[in-house]
């Protein structure tokens, strides 16, 4: 029969080629949107990383680690990197909706009204609470979440363990990333815009003809209602440009990915 110390001499790779595996897992649940929140508890998430884990374990090849201590701690650092490039990707993305969010809120005059987010605990804009929530849901009715496991599985594919390396084109994606955030927020944010650039312009002139009436009194409840007006009205192309958003997620994760592999 074989001894207990042959067993973990058998047992200890397997285990330590599975622990890179949820190093890399685990960046991506810390700074995932929906994920990264004090209202799910730590051993959910845990029981999370070991689940995706055990999935991906069979269908991907685990090399075993290196006798350098050094080698080991350079590598366990690349897998967590990875994981934080893929949650990142999705993180910029949702963070342009709270942006688009922030800027609509101000130019409705709610720049100055927040509520307690469970969440994060944390204050947030109105506004853009609601634009965030309302893109999570599209994102989970979309079963977008699924495409982000298949960016995890095929990670592995162009950054293989211990394979990942820095190159000039990271910088590059990452400030794209950026840029799109912006693109994203002055896209959910422009029909409210061009809305109450009219309803403003149309103030301004009545306060001019009129001098008697006091545009600055009745000018908030005017221009919340036309702000909610225009946010009802550009539902359907808010919803079209989340799922447009989400469809090229995958894209961008293995674009990153691509860059980390070719460094």
């Amino acid at each position: 029969m074989m001894s207990a110390a042959q067993t973990l001499h058998l047992a200890l790779p397997q285990f330590q080629a599975f622990s890179i595996l949820l190093v890399r897992i685990a960046g991506i649940v810390s700074v995932f949107p929906i994920l990264n929140t004090r209202t799910i508890p730590m051993p959910v998430k845990t029981g999370l990383v070991a689940t995706l884990g055990l999935v991906l374990a069979p269908i991907i090849h685990l090399p075993n680690l290196p006798n350098d201590p050094v080698l080991v701690i350079a590598g366990i650092g690349s897998e967590f990197l990875i994981g934080l490039t893929i949650g990142l990707a999705v993180r910029l993305l949702f963070s342009g909706f709270q942006v688009a969010g922030d800027m609509i809120g101000t130019q409705m005059g709610f720049s100055a009204i927040q509520m307690f987010d469970p969440m994060s605990h944390q204050n947030t804009p109105i506004i853009a609470q609601f634009q965030l929530t309302l893109g999570s849901l599209v994102f989970l009715s979309l079963n977008a979440h699924l495409l982000v496991v298949h960016a995890i599985g095929m990670s592995y594919e162009y950054v293989p363990p211990f394979g990942a390396s820095l190159s000039d084109g990271i910088a590059q994606d990452i400030i794209h990333l950026a840029q799109n955030m912006l693109g994203v927020a002055l896209k959910l944010a422009a029909p409210v815009f061009a809305t109450l650039l009219i309803v403003n312009t149309v103030l301004a002139i009545l306060g001019r003809a009129v001098p008697q009436m006091n545009v600055f009194v009745t000018s908030f409840p005017i221009t919340i209602g036309a702000g909610f007006l225009a946010m009802s009205l550009a539902m359907p192309f808010t919803l079209l440009l989340f799922e447009k958003e989400f469809e090229t997620l995958v894209e961008t994760i293995l674009g990153l990915l691509k860059a980390l592999g070719h460094g």
